[in-house]
Formats: C-alpha cells, sequence, structure tokens
C-alpha cells in the first residue's frame, strides 16, 4: 500500500478569529466598568462604533475620577471637554466627581505658552461643568485647583444638597471661616469632610478662626484637617459642632497641644490621629 503523502493529509481548518466588535453591549459596559473615564475617553472609547456605543451606557458614569497621574500629559483644554463629556454621559446620574490640576512644574511649562487666566477659569469650568448636569452628587474631590475661590466654590457648592463626601487637597484659594459655614449649612447630609493642606501655605497663609466654620457641618461622622491652623479652642467648637464625629485626623496640626484633657475630649472618637513632633500618626 502506498504511504501517505504531505498532499495526502487534510489542511487543518482556519482558525476561527474573533471579532470582538460583536460583543454584546452589556458585557461590553462591564469590561469598561473596569477602566477610568480617561481610559474609556482616549482609549476604549474610540476602538470601533460597538465600542463607542458602549462608552456611553449612563451606569459606566456615575462616577468620575479625573485625577489620575495620566491628566499631567493632557491638555488642560481637552481635560475641561472630557469633563463635559463625562458629565453629559451621566444622564443626571453622575454621584462621583474628582478633578485634578496641572502639577505646578506641567503647569509653569503650559502658562510660558499661555497667559495663567486661562488656566483659572479652565479649573472654574472644569468644577461648574458639572452643577446643572449632576443634581444628584454625592461626592466631590479637588485637588490642587488653586483657581477655585471662595465665591466660586460656595455658589458651585450650594447647587449639591445631596452632598455627602467633600475632599479639597492644597485648594490654595479656599480658605477662611465663611466658606466653609457656607458648605456646612448648603449640605445638611455632608458626613464626611477633607481639607488638606500643604506645609508651605499652612506657615505663610494663616487663616486664624477657619477650623470654626467646620462646626457648621453637624453630621460629620468622618473629619481630616490635615496641615491646617486649627487650635485646641477651635477643635473644642468642632467636636461641638460636630457630635457624630468617628473618626478626626489631625496630623502636621501643629497648632494643637495634645495633652490629657484633650485626649480625654476626643475619647469618643473610634479613628484619632493626633500631630507629633516628627508628623507621624500617634
Amino acid at each position: 500500500m502506498k504511504a501517505p503523502t504531505v498532499e495526502d493529509v487534510p489542511a487543518p481548518e482556519a482558525a476561527s478569529v474573533r471579532d470582538w466588535s460583536e460583543l454584546p453591549l452589556d458585557a461590553l459596559a462591564l469590561v469598561f466598568g473596569k477602566l477610568g473615564a480617561i481610559e474609556i475617553l482616549m482609549g476604549a472609547g474610540l476602538v470601533c462604533r460597538s465600542w463607542f456605543e458602549a462608552a456611553k451606557v449612563p451606569e459606566l458614569w456615575r462616577s468620575v475620577d479625573m485625577a489620575d497621574d495620566v491628566v499631567v500629559h493632557i491638555d488642560k483644554v481637552m481635560m475641561c471637554a472630557m469633563a463635559k463629556v463625562s458629565v453629559d454621559r451621566s444622564g443626571r446620574q453622575l454621584e462621583v466627581f474628582v478633578g485634578k490640576r496641572l502639577s505646578r512644574e506641567r503647569e509653569r511649562e503650559r502658562e510660558r505658552e499661555r497667559d495663567i487666566q486661562f488656566y483659572k477659569s479652565s479649573v472654574i469650568k472644569f468644577v461648574n461643568v458639572t452643577t446643572h448636569r449632576s443634581p444628584a452628587l454625592k461626592v466631590l474631590g479637588l485637588m490642587s485647583c488653586r483657581g477655585v475661590s471662595n465665591k466660586g466654590l460656595s455658589e458651585v457648592i450650594a447647587k449639591f444638597p445631596q452632598l455627602q463626601d467633600l475632599m479639597l487637597v492644597r485648594c490654595n484659594n479656599v480658605r477662611g471661616r465663611d466658606v466653609f459655614e457656607a458648605i456646612g449649612r448648603a449640605c445638611p447630609q455632608l458626613n464626611r469632610f477633607r481639607l488638606a493642606k500643604s506645609m508651605k501655605v499652612s506657615m505663610f497663609q494663616l487663616c486664624k478662626g477657619e477650623a470654626l466654620g467646620v462646626g457648621a457641618m453637624h453630621g460629620l461622622r468622618s473629619l481630616a484637617l490635615v496641615s491646617t491652623d486649627v487650635t485646641n479652642d477651635e477643635l473644642a467648637f468642632v467636636l461641638d459642632g460636630c457630635p457624630h464625629l468617628e473618626i478626626l485626623d489631625l496630623r502636621t496640626c501643629y497648632n494643637i497641644f495634645v495633652d490629657d484633657p484633650l485626649r480625654a475630649r476626643c475619647a469618643a472618637i473610634k479613628s484619632l490621629m493626633l500631630p507629633c513632633a516628627r508628623g507621624f500618626m500617634q
């Protein structure tokens, strides 16, 4: 019998190639839910028409965090445009929005090319873009947004009565007692407030009595006043105004004198972080 030759061996069937564009919309949306807003807007949502449609599902945009490290490589105009698109896609369901300004070093490079006032107005737009289209906003975080002022923030916050969590990190032009009292009045559901300043700002831009405004946030359960000028007397006022506090962070607040009366005053707080000589937690 004749031995089989290569010609007699049947060729293997061509391997089937999966068309990822044909994945069901709900499956794509589930995958996209693992990505961040910027990754969707600048990557996955641009692959094909079906992925673009999946990237517009409102459920993906209930939480928008635009404070990722990748923002340092994105032009401010584009960042504002992406913030607007993110809010629009949420279909008024946006609950969490975190925004960040460019780093100081990157910012200086930009300012050599354009006027600094452009950046100040862009930051304000970056925040205000959420106001009229996000009535359900519960969490707002602003990081290094020096263009946001007391007046601007007060006007924005007044439009978010359901706000429960507010974070202000190195927003140097938001300061003073009045603005925090205004926040307390406008947001009766606020239960978490984080205020963090840079040590340099805390040393050279003293705001006496600023912490007294926090006493108007009566529903707080978690409070951070990192690197602020709060004193023992002001802290006592805050504790009186916020009787439900369970978490208190006072790291690098060097106007606080840690003594037995202070510890006794804070005895009911479950998680307490106090300043010490080297700025570590006690």
